[in-house]
Parts: C-alpha cells; structure tokens; sequence
C-alpha cells in the first residue's frame, strides 16, 4: 500500500487508436470517471472524518441495525474479543 501523495506523476499510457472510435465520446467517458472518482474519494474521506470524531458505530450499513447483528457489538470490542 502506498500514500497517494507517494505515487506522484503517473506516466501516461499507451493505447491503440481507433479509427471508429469516436474519440469526444471517449473524453467525455474519461472526464465521468475522473469525476465519480473524485466524489468516492471525498465521500470516503467524509466518512472517515466521521468515523474518527464519533466512534466507529457512528456510521453503518442499515443490515447491521437488524436483530442479531454483530458489527456494532464487536466494534464496541477490543480487537474484536470480549475484554
């Protein structure tokens, strides 16, 4: 695992061209994703922040809430064991 900020400049890809692709299509399709990135990696970042001020129960999925669920009682657990 490597700190983003570690990485640096990615070197740019080689790739085929197309003579029918339709090549603003492609940009466009490239410019969504780096846009649905972006948004995951602020959401995430959000969440964490979250987590860090309120505890680890303070976000969690809706299955967790049900009856007989162990994810809250364990993360209320050092290292997931009873102490």
């Amino acid at each position: 695992v490597v700190r983003e900020e570690d990485v640096g400049e990615v070197t740019p890809a080689y790739e085929q061209l197309s003579l029918f692709e339709d090549v603003e299509k492609k940009v466009q399709r490239e410019k969504a994703i780096d846009a649905n990135l972006k948004s995951e990696k602020s959401l995430q970042k959000a969440l964490l922040k979250i987590q860090n001020t309120y505890g680890k129960n303070a976000v969690v999925k809706g299955m967790n809430l049900k009856e007989g669920a162990k994810t809250i009682s364990r993360n209320k657990q050092v290292g997931g064991h009873r102490e």
